[in-house]
């Protein structure tokens, strides 16, 4: 190949630019916007690197294919350049808490760790620096890892598989086949762990070829299980029983994320026991079910990086307690069926803000469900907060289920906005 094309400008892209230029390799820069930075064309000789933004049917990149050149994405580009193990984690949700835990427990064992990948920094900006005894843990997302055709880590990780991203992907399929890059490549030598509560990531697995390991919050059987008060792990038939008392008080499915990361930690040669304590010193990372505030009998949480249906309804089975939810945010041409179908009867009042307000008030409609329209989280919140407050107390959920983009530019400026709006009426109802 004799022309390498980084296709997109942001961060990725620029990374890549900061990896070719060491390599000494000739490139130009390409995005839909403004074209070719060089008088150059997609011909057959092209090597055309994916920033993982662009969607596969932009017209670059159908342009690209068309005219015969070599489409991958920057994980596919990186792969014969790493060194030392890497461990990628892929799944709808919990991939960065996954990974976070991973990282958490190989520092505080004296690892030398890099955490890179998707949302934070690029596999390509580190390439070089990442020597034969370091680990490499990788956040990969279905964008990342949809043009993979070699792609082989050390230890793989998949969390779990919903509907989401299908704007970006076209269909369910697509996307699904996008994360089964994640372990389709291994080497059978290497490792691949599945979550054996999610039903479709288990029917997946048939799938892995290599060293297949499951972790569990209800199957006694998988190699890593957690029974409410011991972590029991058996491998090969070497059984652990750790007591799990110091991550007990982890939500459900952060106790799930767990179980993948001592999984991990085990293959890498650290005792289930310093993980377990590590994880116990982990601090979540914030709009991940993060509590706010409490007055008046009313608890504000904020569960901002719920974008997805999926995460929405995971967030809801931690509590039984009285819940006013709030919903609503950009599409992802994502059914909202799965919220509505079996909403516990805890869940007092449900509210929608943003772009798919109507949306969701259409399809609770369905189900006999009444869900209230804002203009505002503010307004949404102020609501919840006063229905609860009258009727017994309780707690208020933002889980939005949708993306943040109708009107903030992150789930996080999302999450830091709800929190401003619970500090303003906590020092409301102070001056009352």
């Amino acid at each position: 190949m004799s022309d390498i094309i980084i296709y997109g400008r942001g961060k990725t892209g620029k990374s890549l630019q900061k990896m070719l230029e060491i390599l000494k390799k000739p490139f130009c820069f390409y995005d839909d916007n403004s074209g070719f930075d060089k008088n150059i064309s997609f011909s057959k000789d092209s090597l055309v690197i994916l920033s993982p933004g662009v969607s596969p049917y932009a017209d670059g990149v159908i342009t690209a294919k068309k005219a015969g050149a070599k489409v991958i994405g920057e994980l596919e580009f990186c792969q014969s350049y790493l060194k030392g193990r890497v461990v990628s984690v892929t799944g709808t949700n919990g991939k960065t808490t996954t990974c976070e835990m991973i990282a958490h427990i190989l520092s505080e064992s004296r690892k030398k760790v890099y955490l890179l990948g998707n949302g934070g920094i690029p596999l390509s900006d580190k390439i070089f620096e990442i020597q034969d005894d370091d680990i490499t843990v990788l956040e990969s997302s279905s964008f990342q890892l949809a043009d993979c055709k070699t792609f082989s880590p050390y230890i793989s990780v998949f969390t779990n598989l919903a509907c989401d991203h299908i704007n970006y992907h076209g269909s369910f399929d697509a996307y699904k086949n996008a994360k089964l890059n994640n372990y389709i490549h291994q080497q059978k030598e290497s490792y691949a762990i599945f979550n054996a509560d999610d039903d479709t990531v288990l029917k997946l697995s048939d799938k892995c070829s290599c060293k297949k390991l499951f972790y569990s919050l209800k199957n006694s059987s998988a190699n890593c299980y957690y029974d409410g008060k011991n972590i029991l792990v058996n491998i090969d038939g070497e059984k652990t029983i750790v007591d799990a008392l110091p991550v007990s008080q982890l939500a459900k499915h952060n106790l799930s994320n767990a179980l993948a990361a001592i999984l991990v930690s085990k293959i890498l040669g650290i005792e289930e026991s310093v993980s377990v304590n590590a994880i116990a010193s982990y601090k979540i990372l914030p709009h991940r079910i993060q509590f706010v505030d409490s007055f008046c009998g009313v608890t504000f949480v904020d569960d901002s990086k719920a974008t997805n249906v999926h995460a929405t309804v995971s967030a809801l089975s931690n509590y039984d307690c009285p819940l006013a939810l709030i919903l609503g945010g950009s599409g992802k041409c994502e059914s909202f069926d799965p919220i509505f179908k079996n909403i516990g009867g805890n869940v007092k009042y449900i509210v929608a803000a943003g772009e798919t307000a109507e949306e969701i008030a259409s399809c609770a409609r369905a189900y006999n469900v009444e869900v209230k329209i804002f203009n505002d989280i503010k307004l949404a919140t102020y609501h919840c907060y006063k229905m609860l407050k009258t009727n017994g107390g309780g707690t208020v959920l933002m889980s939005n289920a949708c993306a943040s983009f109708d009107r903030f530019g992150s789930y996080s400026e999302r999450g830091d906005y709800f929190q401003k709006v619970v500090r303003e009426l906590h020092s409301g109802e102070e001056k009352n």
